[in-house]
């Protein structure tokens, strides 16, 4: 079929990224399928998670991640209703406009970048944690200030040469490393299992932990272990048969993630008691667990799992910073493509900017590298809930705009919707200890930065604001659907025969 070239869907004008410099047509399934794994990071959840859980809520962990599949389950296929029908580099940004509009769509667009970057600052300094160990057990390692400070240059220094030499190269990597990570940390948890014995700690799976508020502070954790596998959706413009791949991509990492996470979790919580803030996690477990030959292993191939977790979210942040930019919001400057690779490389730089200043000051803190990146990682889970409250919102409200509500979706994304909202009101009341009880302020004021520019955007240039959420592209079969509902125009005579959305004046 052919598209028109100007639409108005909604209320809201439509435009693809299209011609604006990223690569069509670079990833298929596998490819989107090792973003979003890697960008979720398993081995790097597995390897600090259960520890983060640990310090908010002791032995009801496990429940904290039961809790947060439930509740990431819901979220995923909320988001694939809408990824089946639209996609965009701009992510879950995109998603919450078309439901409450610009301004929504920018705080989920906006909150998203917050725990991309977050986690690409955080797997910096954790990437720097594991390479560290590594050398350290084949006798190379030092305690020295430029040594640490040299592990940081390599961590961020490959963070940044992967995202931008392109998002295929960076996906070839990822899938085989994340497999050789994990395999490695299995021998770990195994070994936990056995030196523990055939018997059940049966305190960590009382139901009386749902009860309490600590559970529902570590739940903000465990939805963020799999925060990442949403970054799938960023690859819209790059994706082959895009809306299909998404759309199938999303629920499979997730459900893989937590048959993983709940097999992981129990038996490290078991050993938790003696363990060392400052130095790598699983490397002491594996002492407790009697398996110390793995370490060098899983040091090294942790390490590089890292690196693998930085780029993948790096990859996606510098999209929501392309199109964010594309839309007028953001300088122009991140929206520069590299004329050679294809990718956002302004964006990428930045991030990586970023990153090093944050690894830089924690390497040299008093407080431990570990701790500071469990409560870093923390604030930027802030950032992944607060985009998954406002797209499970708004999802409901589009599709029954554009007449394609069942009860089925309006259940799921109820049902996402009350238990986010259960886990932010759990969050607050009863108030949780220091410094869980900060760290969810400190996220809502780099949110009410950000809220800051787009009002004074919105003041001083309304119709750049206006475009906040508009690039996107409808698939074929949407687009008959909608033109057979009387909602989309018919296709003028500049349509294209691809079926995508072109450049459209915003009203």
């Amino acid at each position: 079929m052919s598209a028109p070239t100007r639409v108005e869907l909604g209320g809201r004008a439509l435009s693809t990224a299209e011609g604006h410099g990223l690569e069509r047509g670079a990833l298929g399934f596998w490819g989107v399928f090792a973003q979003g794994l890697a960008a979720a990071a398993p081995s790097v959840a597995v390897a600090t998670v259960p520890f983060s859980l640990f310090l908010a809520a002791g032995n009801g962990s496990s429940w904290a991640v039961i809790v947060g599949l439930v509740i990431t389950v819901l979220i995923a296929a909320t988001i694939s209703f809408q990824a089946k029908r639209t996609v965009s580099s701009g992510s879950l940004g995109t998603y919450a406009g078309n439901g409450l509009g610009p301004g929504f769509a920018y705080a989920a667009g906006f909150s998203l970048l917050v725990g991309y970057i977050g986690f690409a600052t955080t797997g910096t300094l954790g990437g720097v944690v594991y390479l560290d160990a590594f050398l350290e057990s084949i006798g190379l390692g030092s305690q020295a200030a430029w040594f640490r400070l040299l592990l940081v240059v390599v961590i961020v220094g490959l963070g940044i040469y992967l995202p931008y030499r392109g998002a295929a190269i960076a996906a070839r990597y990822e899938l085989v490393f994340e497999l050789v990570a994990i395999a490695s940390i299995l021998v770990i948890i195994v070994g936990s299992y056995l030196a523990y014995g055939a018997r059940i700690d049966w305190e960590q799976w009382n139901p009386a932990h749902l009860g309490h508020s600590t559970t529902y502070v570590a739940a903000v954790v465990a939805v963020g272990s799999y925060a990442g596998f949403e970054s799938v959706a960023s690859l819209g413009a790059e994706a082959k048969d895009a809306h299909r791949t998404i759309g199938r991509s999303l629920l499979r990492v997730v459900l893989l993630l937590g048959v993983l996470y709940i097999v992981a979790t129990y038996p490290q919580i078991l050993f938790f008691d003696s363990v060392d803030g400052d130095k790598a996690i699983l490397p002491q477990l594996a002492e407790s667990a009697g398996v110390p030959w793995v370490n060098q292993l899983v040091s090294g191939t942790v390490a590089v799992a890292f690196i693998v977790f930085v780029t993948a979210v790096t990859t996606a942040a510098a999209r929501s910073l392309f199109t964010f930019a594309h839309e007028g919001a953001l300088p122009a400057a991140l929206a520069r493509v590299h004329p050679k690779y294809k990718t956002p490389w302004v964006g990428i730089v930045f991030i990586g900017a970023l990153a090093f200043v944050f690894s830089t000051v924690a390497t040299f803190s008093s407080s431990g590298r570990v701790v500071f990146e469990v409560y870093g990682g923390y604030v930027a889970t802030w950032g992944f809930l607060t985009s998954y409250l406002l797209v499970v919102i708004a999802t409901p409200i589009w599709l029954y705009k554009i007449r394609a509500l069942t009860p089925l979706r309006l259940v799921v994304s109820v049902a996402a919707t009350l238990a986010l909202g259960y886990v932010f009101f759990s969050n607050f009341y009863p108030v949780p200890d220091f410094p869980f009880n900060i760290l969810p302020l400190i996220f809502a004021g780099i949110l009410l930065a950000g809220l800051a520019w787009y009002w004074y955007l919105k003041r001083t240039n309304p119709e750049v604001a206006r475009r906040v959420g508009t690039i996107q592209t409808l698939s074929e079969a949407e687009q008959q659907r909608l033109i057979d509902e009387g909602l989309l125009g018919a296709p003028d005579d500049g349509a294209t025969e691809r079926g995508d959305v072109k450049e459209a004046a915003t009203p």
